[in-house]
């Protein structure tokens, strides 16, 4: 028996087609970036198919495209008169529970409900991702992904349950839209048959006048033009909105004799010139389990040099570095991680910050998550990602490390270039090298190293050689304060 050639109209089908592709993209990219959360860790299951390049800014347009996109979509089954199709009325929700295809048709607009609440649910929080909010939103972001991916299946399916290949095929199968006139109002109908009747004539060239008017009242435009008109004018908005609300680090000028001291306190007169721009950073490490911290960054000159001040939240502080312990008179590393290659636990405080010239995809653009994002070069020792430029821009970067020179007031002096780079992240001459993708120290460092001999032990299972033990460890505890085996 052949297939019935069912239809679907050709706005219904672009309209269709633009949110797959905008959600497919969303989803793909959004996976990406929630591996790099600890708590999203399982999804590197899906590495080899997830994308690579400019996470950030392609997810950002794609999100503007998909609230532009279910705007334009609500507007078109209005004029086009399309409504009867979603609409969850008091028969819709009885005929779930009868037999037949009339369930299945029942039940696929009671999930197409649930997908228009998940993509919205999407829409609004990544609006406030992006505005700066926190954990519970993130999590409230992801979680309304797998809802959309659980209510497209099920969508698919009742299709099919309801009519089977060529139900689902009707999407790929675009006509044109008949656009079905409104109902006739019953009193206006009433008035015209009474005005006919005292004017001699028929209710039959009554009522054939009140349908010639109510084909005239059909939409005069075209209701995919009207979705069009606004979709560019939400699209148009969202960017103007962005615009106008987007953050600016003002640098304030200050004299010779104001340069402030760069000790750590804000305290000084010169930091009150400036209003300070706060940052929100997530998917941290630590922060008393929340993962995220808010940072505060103020920036003055003097005309020759940049002074920066930047104050982010820590509820506790972290100065252990892959610490040693002593346990039958041998001394063992203590880490989470054997391999000692990305240790997140007994690891000190860290702060980076990133310095390039404003250009368009700037968001995540040197950040490439994946375990090899480089097909013929080395994986990433973390598994993590690489930090490269695809281009041969230099995104300089710098970096305080709690323990590695923080004491001495030193910051590590760095720079994001091409991928083709290979050297170590360590400043230490005699440290192995691995393949660090674009990142490279700039220049000559302050030489440290791990307080023990490397190769003496590849794990934490294994006794280590100590390269230097303090004499006089009750000196150095009261320097220190409080020293305990725990993680802090």
């Amino acid at each position: 028996m052949a297939l019935s050639r069912r239809t679907t109209d050709y706005g219904t089908v672009v309209l269709h087609v633009g949110l797959v592709v905008l959600f497919g993209i969303l989803t793909a990219t959004g996976m990406r970036i929630a591996t790099d959360d600890p708590a999203g860790a399982w999804i590197s299951v899906l590495d080899p198919i997830l994308p690579v390049h400019n996470l950030w800014f392609n997810h950002s347009v794609a999100g503007v495209g998909l609230m532009v996109m279910l705007a334009a979509y609500a507007v078109y089954l209005v004029r086009a008169r399309l409504t009867t199709r979603v609409r969850l009325d008091r028969a819709r929700l009885l005929a779930i529970f009868r037999p037949g295809r009339s369930r299945w048709a029942a039940l696929n607009v009671l999930v197409y409900w649930v997908l228009i609440g998940a993509l919205a649910t999407e829409v609004v929080t990544g609006l406030m991702l992006f505005r700066g909010a926190g954990k519970w939103v993130l999590a409230v972001h992801l979680n309304a992904t797998f809802v959309c991916l659980g209510a497209i299946a099920t969508h698919v399916v009742l299709h099919a349950a309801y009519g089977g290949l060529g139900q689902m095929l009707r999407i790929v199968r675009p006509s044109q839209l008949h656009v079905a006139a409104p109902p006739p109002d019953l009193a206006e109908l009433l008035a015209e048959q009474l005005a006919a009747r005292a004017q001699g004539e028929t209710p039959r060239a009554a009522k054939a006048d009140v349908a010639t008017a109510t084909d005239q009242r059909r939409p005069a435009v075209h209701p995919m033009v009207t979705a069009a008109v606004l979709a560019v004018t939400v699209g148009g908005a969202a960017i103007a909105a962005e615009q106008v609300t987007r953050q600016t680090l003002r640098v304030a000028e200050i004299k010779a004799d104001e340069i402030p001291k760069l000790d750590g306190d804000i305290s000084d007169p010169a930091w009150t010139k400036v209003k300070p721009v706060s940052v929100l950073t997530t998917q941290g490490g630590d922060f008393g389990g929340t993962r995220q911290s808010l940072v505060q960054i103020r920036a003055l000159h003097d005309g020759q040099f940049v002074y920066m001040s930047f104050v982010w939240e820590d509820p506790s502080r972290s100065l252990k570095h892959l610490p040693l312990v002593k346990r039958d008179g041998r001394w063992y590393v203590v880490a989470s991680r054997s391999d000692l290659l990305d240790e997140t636990v007994y690891h000190e405080d860290k702060f980076a910050v990133l310095v390039t010239r404003p250009v368009l995809p700037l968001i995540g653009a040197a950040i490439h998550l994946a375990r090899q994002p480089v097909a013929d070069k080395p994986p990433s020792v973390s598994g993590r990602g690489l930090h490269y430029t695809t281009d041969t821009s230099i995104a300089d970067v710098w970096q305080w490390r709690a323990t590695h020179g923080g004491p001495m007031g030193h910051i590590d002096n760095a720079h994001f270039g091409s991928a083709a780079h290979v050297g170590t992240g360590e400043p230490d001459e005699k440290a192995a090298p691995h393949y660090t993708g674009g990142f490279a120290l700039d220049g000559p460092q302050v030489p440290y190293q791990p307080n023990f001999i490397k190769g003496s032990a590849a794990d934490t299972q294994s006794p280590v050689v100590p390269r230097r033990l303090p004499r006089d460890p009750a000196l150095m505890a009261a320097a220190l304060g409080r020293i305990s085996n725990s993680a802090k």
